[in-house]
């Protein structure tokens, strides 16, 4: 039984969700998210490889942007503590 590209991308977004156990870093969530969210363009489009990765690399920037101030108001906290 193979694996479909979708699925590959969904393993991917969750080793690097798992990864974050490790990594308190943002990489590690943003990697996590544009996998995952190219894994729903997979999904929808299974043929179109191109497409899957112009997604990818679109979904890198916006959830960077998306989680930029909820990692600001948690260094924050951690500094107070």
């Amino acid at each position: 039984m193979a694996l479909e590209l979708y699925q590959y991308w969904a393993i991917a977004g969750f080793v690097f969700l798992f990864s974050l156990l490790f990594w308190k870093r943002t990489l590690p969530i943003v990697l996590a998210g544009s996998f995952l969210m190219t894994s729903a363009v997979a999904f929808r489009l299974p043929d179109v490889v191109f497409v899957q990765a112009v997604s990818f690399f679109f979904f890198i920037p916006f959830i960077y942007f998306a989680m930029k101030p909820y990692f600001k108001n948690k260094e924050a906290d951690n500094e107070l503590k």
